[in-house]
């Protein structure tokens, strides 16, 4: 009787342990990821949230992903944030509407919920981040500019200042201007959001009071499209750069009307980011900043790059 209640502890003692490891199983299969974006009107976080989906599949686990109305929504954000925190996810990623006004984030980091920035980061917090080197975009469009031009009259259309995206992308562009080429940096417009109508009406405004500028800067494809428009409607003779990697914007470059955009992959932006926030929830080593490549496409060689992003999209004539 004694051996017999030794093995029926024995058999219980196996499958706790067994229920254990199948719930360990079980938990590192649900982990749960949180992403917070700035909106999903454009392209560019379509294609962001298109990475974050397959690397969910390719990853095993489970991405949320919330985001407000549009870009400058930042109080539903923050309410978005609040209550994401409150769900207590393994991880959060944000990209911020407000880079100054992020301070829910502070709540995530008392909790100690591993926080991380996608896209965009906030100045308060220092979390890893994930996306392009802005400062470098600026620059990369400043080079195309001067290589362009020699000399003249430039100016700048930037999207919210109030994320440092945008900023960040000003900064490197006046910087180079400023320091190693002959151009003059005339202008610098913002658009109240990142947007085709905001665009227009900036370019517009910047053709009536400088009708001498020679090149432009947009901060995003959204705003050089607009940009595009309003020189089509106005007949004006002005070299634009933008910034992303859409089938539109690369058509204008392919048809001449923009000199050069400055690539980021939205889609890369969105993979990187759950394979970066795995990687470090595993104990993993990581990167404090995880940049994609931004290439500078040209009509030279847009014909590859729109190519590759029809190929992915399913949507090429081959």
């Amino acid at each position: 009787m004694r051996r017999h209640a030794i093995k029926i502890a024995v058999l219980l003692l196996a499958a706790l342990l067994l229920a254990g490891c199948g719930s360990e199983e079980q938990t590192q299969e649900k982990r749960t990821i949180c992403v917070v974006l700035k909106a999903m009107d454009s392209v560019h976080w379509l294609s962001v949230e298109d990475g974050l989906k397959s690397a969910a599949n390719d990853y095993g686990v489970s991405v949320n992903i919330l985001w407000p109305s549009h870009e400058d929504d930042v109080e539903t954000q923050n309410t978005i944030l609040q209550d994401v925190i409150d769900s207590e996810p393994d991880a959060i990623a944000v990209s911020p509407c407000d880079s100054d006004g992020a301070d829910v984030l502070g709540l995530a980091a008392r909790e100690d919920i591993p926080c991380f920035y996608i896209d965009t980061v906030a100045d308060r917090f220092d979390f890893p981040y994930i996306g392009a080197n802005n400062h470098q975009i600026g620059v990369l469009a400043a080079k195309a500019l001067d290589r362009k031009l020699g000399s003249g009259k430039v100016a700048v259309i930037t999207g919210s200042r109030r994320q440092s995206t945008h900023e960040e992308r000003l900064q490197g562009f006046t910087d180079y201007i400023e320091q190693y080429t002959d151009l003059e940096l005339c202008a610098v417009e913002e658009a109240e959001s990142s947007s085709y109508v905001e665009g227009t009406a900036c370019m517009e405004q910047l053709m009536r009071e400088n009708p001498d500028i020679e090149g432009v800067f947009c901060t995003s494809a959204v705003i050089v499209l607009g940009a595009m428009q309003q020189l089509e409607r106005t007949g004006g003779d002005v070299q634009l750069v933008g910034v992303d990697m859409q089938s539109d914007a690369m058509a204008g470059v392919e048809d001449g009307k923009i000199l050069a955009l400055v690539g980021q992959n939205g889609y890369e932006i969105g993979y990187q980011t759950v394979a970066t926030i795995v990687h470090s929830l595993d104990g993993e080593e990581i990167s404090h900043h995880t940049y994609v490549e931004t290439p500078l496409i040209t009509q030279g060689n847009v014909a590859e790059y729109l190519e590759k992003y029809l190929t992915e999209r399913g949507e090429s004539d081959d």
